[in-house]
């Protein structure tokens, strides 16, 4: 489920993009980069990955919350930004 960015000359002439994640229960996994920040977008990426979050949340029932700093929590569970672009992500990878 991780995601993995572009080349760094694929991303020459493009808009920046920035990396969401899920975190939960003490690990991150990246699923994917978007150009805009967004709360609708991070909607999005959890509809898009429910199934997984479904499966990380077990039989927990609460109310799903949205903050800026935070991105969408639920419960042990959050999609959220980074704070990293897809360039930082690809030069990482690359140092390795």
């Amino acid at each position: 489920m991780t995601a993995t960015p572009r080349t760094l000359t694929q991303m020459q002439h493009r808009l920046t993009s920035y990396e969401v994640a899920l975190t939960a229960h003490g690990n991150t996994t990246s699923l994917g980069f978007t150009e805009r920040k967004t709360r609708a977008v991070l909607l999005s990426l959890v509809r898009i990955h429910s199934p997984e979050i479904i499966a990380l949340l077990g039989d927990w029932t609460g109310d799903a919350t949205y903050s800026n700093a935070q991105g969408w929590t639920f419960g042990p569970t959050r999609i959220h930004f980074t704070g990293r672009t897809e360039r930082d992500v690809a030069s990482e990878m690359n140092r390795i």
